[in-house]
């Protein structure tokens, strides 16, 4: 049959949504007649492959033929100017995926032709969320949704789908994250790695449907962003700002949000190399390695010129702080011990004064806009001073208080359990058999839990790349250790139902979605 005599649907899908419920109406527009070669023996077409799977697939009859020379991206008349960026990123990737882009063009559903890529807004389907979308495939595909980054994930699925063969088989699909926040974490602090590397990671994210991109900057071993407020902290191998311009941008198309991390008031070694009077001493002298004196007011205002500094640098909404493993007492250091009784009265020690510096940087991020993030292995203890209840905090280990204790005290939280989402250089991988199998993003380090009526407080999951061996693996060695694990992640956060019961089974569905359109690093 030739293709471009198949008959289009008559009703406009956005049309039809208002009055009835979008599964439906995708049903509907795909009972087109399928071509006689695609149309199975008998019985509906089966689960197509993703990572992640989708959330819900009802399979027809037929098939969808993507032709790279007569395939356009078609763009909803009413909605082509905030789809235009989608669109054009749709293309290029394509380009990336097939040797050509197709032709981007407007219109309407009437206007369809059999292999064409329709894009549209307006959904009436609450469950679809910010991310969600729906998905028809029929003689041509449309995917629709209540939102820009929505139609974007689901050109991702178009993507993967197309990556295993030009001709897709029909049905309807709705598809939608169970968790805002997924991602990947980059230990850039202590090991230098390309923009080329983060740019590819962008994409490989992306195409996962992670959305969420932490750049840990700065530990002791290295100060790897340009700095015009204190250009001597900074190392010989660093991002400069405008790698960081380029990669923001980058990310903005692939909706992506980047947030950095400059740590403070521990793991600052590598800023105390050239401010030692601003290093924290016990009574005989010996400095505690990475950690500023928060006795002296010249180490506030160095941190708040970085900080203001990168906040502006960055667009995003968040602003990591660190504000780990800062580690001083009031019977070695009896002088921050003092300090904090000078302020905070006679019951306070030295871990308020840790714990008001803080709030001091919370307060500083949010009068930029912004919400404070830290990890949480230190916020809680003191005598007098509590953690703000607007601080994001990450967590990643069973120091300090449960996550449902931080949930209880007004936290959001994020799920860093060690095992399954550490890859560290020198020590321990992700466990994805236990990640894939077992754990979820409401599970935590220890086998601590959230009880569910609070499940929404808990924002998501990311991998991290920690690089405590920096020279323990190449770029290229961690990009291609990280192809399983993330894979894994996507799944587990997206949390739709699992295409495979084991890890092992998951294996060949990971393979068949591959990396994504144009990855150019090799092992």
């Amino acid at each position: 049959m030739n293709p471009t005599t198949a008959a289009r649907p008559k009703v406009t899908l956005a049309a039809a949504i208002g009055a009835v419920s979008l599964a439906a109406v995708l049903c509907t527009a795909t009972a087109e007649p399928a071509p006689a070669e695609a149309r199975p023996a008998g019985g509906r077409n089966a689960v197509p492959s993703a990572v992640p799977a989708l959330r819900e697939w009802h399979g027809t009859q037929g098939a969808y033929h993507y032709d790279p020379t007569r395939t356009r991206i078609v763009r909803s008349r009413a909605h082509a100017e905030a789809l235009a960026d989608t669109s054009r990123t749709f293309a290029a990737d394509l380009r990336e995926l097939t040797g050509s882009a197709p032709a981007e063009v407007t219109g309407t559903t009437d206007t369809l032709r059999p292999g064409d890529l329709y894009l549209t807004l307006g959904s009436a389907d609450r469950a679809l969320g910010r991310e969600g979308y729906a998905l028809r495939v029929g003689r041509s595909m449309t995917v629709a949704a209540r939102t820009d980054p929505g139609v974007f994930y689901g050109t991702r699925t178009v993507l993967q789908l197309l990556r295993q063969g030009h001709t897709v088989s029909a049905g309807t699909a709705r598809d939608w994250p169970l968790k805002p926040e997924r991602g990947l974490m980059v230990d850039v602090g202590r090991k230098y790695f390309t923009p080329r590397w983060l740019a590819a990671h962008i994409k490989e994210l992306a195409y996962l449907k992670l959305n969420y991109l932490h750049l840990y900057l700065t530990d002791n071993e290295g100060f790897r962003i340009e700095s015009d407020s204190h250009p001597e902290v900074v190392s010989s191998e660093h991002l400069t700002k405008s790698e960081i311009r380029q990669l923001i941008a980058l990310a903005a198309r692939y909706k992506i949000t980047v947030v950095p991390e400059i740590e403070a008031p521990g793991h600052m070694e590598a800023i105390l190399d050239t401010h030692q009077e601003l290093r924290l001493t016990d009574e005989d002298g010996n400095a505690r390695r990475g950690a500023v004196d928060l006795t002296n007011p010249a180490a506030y205002r160095l941190v708040k010129d970085l900080y203001t500094e990168y906040l502006k640098l960055f667009p995003g909404p968040y602003f990591h702080i660190g504000a780990d493993e800062y580690g001083a007492n009031g019977e070695r250091f009896p002088h921050l011990r003092a300090y904090a009784r000078k302020r905070f009265g006679p019951r306070a020690d030295a871990k308020d004064a840790y714990l008001a510096f803080i709030n001091w940087a919370n307060r500083l991020v949010r009068s930029h806009g912004k919400t404070a993030r830290a990890w949480s292995d230190g916020a809680h203890g003191g005598g007098v001073v509590k953690v703000d209840p607007n601080v994001v905090l990450e967590v990643w280990y069973t120091h300090g208080l449960p996550p449902q204790q931080h949930v209880d005290n007004g936290h959001l939280i994020t799920n860093a359990s060690w095992k399954p989402t550490y890859y560290i250089l020198g020590g321990n991988k992700p466990d994805s058999v236990f990640g894939y199998e077992r754990w979820h993003p409401h599970l935590f380090e220890g086998g601590r839990t959230l009880a569910p009526a609070h499940h929404s407080r808990s924002l998501g999951a990311k991998l991290h790349v920690w690089c405590d061996i920096p020279g323990q693996q190449n770029e290229q060695q961690v990009a291609h250790g990280l192809y399983r694990p993330l894979r894994m992640l996507s799944q587990q956060v997206w949390g739709s139902p699992k295409p495979a019961a084991t890890w092992a089974d998951f294996q060949p569905v990971i393979d068949r979605a591959g990396r994504s359109p144009g990855w150019a690093l090799t092992p």
